[in-house]
């Protein structure tokens, strides 16, 4: 069985390689004769609590970071946004929307920079995402510096999943955001307390640097115009460049390098590697990565739509076109 299924496995992956040796993993692992004990959902709760390992201390933990966000963040946009955007004389609407994305860039640029030191001068795990798997075991120590990562990152998560209810405005995507948290909480959650924190570490480090260009991007558009209609052409180009820059990296990081070093490594390299030491919950763990591809691929309807408007002069400058859109639907 495992001779068949090395044959499946490529050091060097394309996407090619990804959907066959993806068919012939799951067709391998699901087939019916390695799974005539298994009755669900029973194995599946007892798979799911003999490998779960996750201190209730260590929860508190984050429960507490995401209090203490959701305590701060008023503080930030009061005491810091407020009197920047009085002094820098923005509009009325960019003085309301300037507060929300100053936050989201800073906690997203802490984390983001925080996780590329990690995978740059602590661990190599970008660089070999084949072999991250080998020194697994169930309920492995997790090292201090990726549990800071972990705890900070999934506080920030169900912080922001209070946020979108009861401090942000509603946008067009909104249920799509909506299953983006639950599935980064999941995620976090599940791949830390049956120690796929490495792979997990991977997953933050891809996706979360188009978040820090998206809200730099907003932040530079805002600071373009002034009251008393004065224009600031040096902040709208620069916008303009940090939007190419989002748009190379989501097509780049998101839709490329995301399925090639993620789902390659999870759906076909993960099983291959661990199937003698349990291969636990693989199904369920993959289920939520392919739908936050899914995901990316929903939100580059809007990147295109927004290009489209741009090149034919429906937009004349940068702006959220899921706010655009949800304020012309008002409007109509």
């Amino acid at each position: 069985m495992m001779s068949h299924l090395g044959k499946n496995y490529s050091m060097s992956p394309s996407l090619t390689d990804l959907v066959t040796d993806m068919w012939h993993t799951v067709k391998w692992y699901y087939a019916p004769d390695m799974w005539h004990d298994y009755v669900f959902p029973e194995s599946f709760i007892d798979e799911f609590v003999a490998h779960y390992y996750f201190a209730s201390q260590e929860l508190y933990y984050v429960i507490y970071i995401a209090v203490f966000l959701t305590l701060i963040r008023p503080l930030f946009e009061r005491i810091l946004c407020k009197p920047l955007v009085n002094w820098l004389e923005l509009t009325s609407e960019n003085k309301k929307k300037f507060p929300e994305s100053a936050w989201k860039f800073f906690w997203s640029a802490c984390t983001w920079f925080y996780c590329a030191y990690l995978l740059s001068y602590r661990y190599n795990y970008y660089q070999e995402p084949y072999l991250i798997w080998d020194d697994w075991s169930s309920g492995m120590k997790v090292p201090n510096d990726i549990k800071i990562m972990y705890f900070g990152r999934c506080a920030y998560a169900l912080h922001s999943f209070y946020a979108i209810f009861f401090v942000e405005s509603k946008r067009k995507d909104f249920y799509a955001i909506f299953v983006h948290h639950i599935l980064t909480m999941m995620l976090i959650l599940v791949s830390y307390a049956i120690r796929y924190h490495k792979i997990g570490l991977l997953v933050l480090f891809v996706l979360d640097i188009a978040d820090v260009l998206l809200e730099l991007t907003k932040l530079l558009h805002y600071l373009s115009s002034r009251q008393g209609g004065k224009k600031y052409p040096q902040f709208e180009n620069a916008a303009n460049g940090t939007f190419i820059l989002f748009a190379l990296c989501w097509f780049v990081f998101r839709l490329y390098l995301y399925p090639l070093k993620i789902l390659y490594s999870t759906s076909v390299v993960f099983p291959y590697r661990t199937y003698e030491k349990g291969c636990n919950l693989y199904g369920f763990f993959n289920l939520q990565l392919w739908i936050l591809l899914v995901l990316n691929v929903y939100w580059v309807i809007f990147l295109v739509q927004f290009l489209y408007k741009l090149a034919t002069g429906a937009l004349s400058s940068l702006q959220d076109i899921r706010e655009h859109e949800s304020n012309a639907a008002k409007q109509s």
